[in-house]
């Protein structure tokens, strides 16, 4: 099923998962304090309702409401905001529209009118409503409401666990007093930190030498416990690149090599299951790799995780020169945005860190464009988070429905 045919982004991505068996991971029950940024697995429905009863929405005096604006003491109750409302009242007076008297009576403002200032029940919180959806990367508003409803613990998916191999002899570890031609192991250091982001645990091996004996021991043991694998560098038809030699003894290459650029060499395969587990060949450029995890690591993790489907942001900006696409090829360009409504394209190059660092956004070029012109407005997709690339093949059928 490899070779070197120049796969769009959309076939590779059916080919290759056409040879996968992606199911949503497993749940388990955490406390509400440790589930912020988890992926909610079951629907929260309220057990409670908040208020519970009629409840003083203002500090003020209880009162049965009717057109009287003097009212004898014994005929209303100080209150305060949250009190329940005593039996045989049902209206609020804030404090501010009344004047107590001596014999003990309040004059009001206005005659109260009923339900006035009063917090019928279920109004933050009706029981048995749903409050957070399935599929929902749990923010602090959702624990919030979730507690309000009557939860201590919440059902999440289990997290995605992502098994990193970076390979080369040239490659060394964070830290290391470079010799000339040595390289600095900085993509791991983003795919781990970009994947811990989205709720994976991610374990990064040894870097191994450009020896596939080595790099296929280690793929091989890291898949025992992993959901994904990713195997850095080597994915080129160089004199030292092993990956694609690797991976086929380990399993099946589906795509080797895909029709976007940075990204191109990109290595998409399963290594022997059951059930199978995906690897992905990452290619070793840094811009490379940041195209290669969103368009098809973020999109699988996503699915792992039953992730609700969320739109790229994206925001219309003027070029400020133009810019060429080529034909056949999906093309990724990173931009920044000043805030004066321009987007100025940084230079070009799969191997540059400081524009990855830079890049506020990111122009798609499609296939079949021809490029822009300076001063056209268009849609640059905001890379502040991961998931530019769009979303998964499963949560694309999920919110289709």
């Amino acid at each position: 099923m490899g070779g070197h045919a120049p796969f769009s982004v959309g076939a590779a991505t059916a080919l290759w998962r056409a040879a996968l068996t992606v199911d949503v991971l497993g749940a388990e029950t955490v406390p509400l304090p440790d589930a912020a940024g988890r992926v909610l697995a079951a629907p929260v429905r309220a057990r409670v309702s908040v208020p519970a009863v009629p409840s003083a929405a203002m500090d003020g005096i209880a009162v049965l409401a009717g057109p009287s604006t003097v009212l004898a003491a014994g005929a209303y109750d100080v209150v305060d905001t949250g009190d329940p409302l005593p039996a045989g009242r049902d209206a609020v007076v804030m404090r501010e529209h009344l004047r107590h008297r001596p014999d003990g009576s309040v004059r009001l403002r206005d005659p109260a009118r009923p339900g006035q200032h009063v917090r019928p029940v279920g109004e933050s919180v009706r029981c048995g409503e749903e409050l957070v959806a399935a599929g929902r990367v749990l923010r602090p508003a959702d624990l919030a409401v979730a507690a309000a409803g009557g939860h201590r613990t919440l059902d999440v998916r289990r997290r995605p666990r992502v098994a990193i191999v970076p390979t080369g002899d040239e490659v060394r570890p964070l830290g290391t007093d470079l010799a000339p031609g040595e390289l600095l192991d900085t993509n791991s250091l983003f795919l781990g930190a970009t994947l811990r982001g989205l709720g994976a645990t991610v374990h990064v091996t040894p870097i191994r030498p450009d020896d596939p004996a080595v790099i296929a021991a280690t793929v091989r043991a890291a898949a025992v416990d992993a959901d994904l694998v990713l195997v850095l560098a080597g994915s080129s038809a160089g004199r030292d690149d092993h990956t694609a030699s690797v991976l086929r003894g380990l399993g099946t290459v589906v795509v080797q090599g895909v029709a976007v650029r940075p990204g191109h060499p990109v290595l998409l395969g399963a290594l022997s299951g059951p059930p199978p587990v995906p690897v992905v060949g990452v290619p070793g450029y840094p811009v490379s790799a940041a195209v290669a995890l969103e368009l098809f690591v973020v999109p699988l993790l996503a699915d792992l995780q039953g992730r609700a489907t969320v739109p790229p942001l994206s925001v219309q900006a003027r070029l400020t020169e133009a810019v060429s696409g080529r034909a056949g090829v999906e093309e990724y360009l990173l931009v920044t945005l000043p805030g004066d409504g321009t987007a100025r394209p940084l230079p070009r190059g799969a191997g540059a860190h400081a524009a990855l660092a830079r890049a506020d956004g990111v122009l798609r070029l499609g296939p079949s464009s021809g490029g822009h012109a300076a001063g056209e407005t268009v849609p640059v997709l905001l890379v502040d988070a991961p998931g530019w690339g769009g979303p998964g093949v499963a949560a694309e059928r999920r919110a289709a429905g």
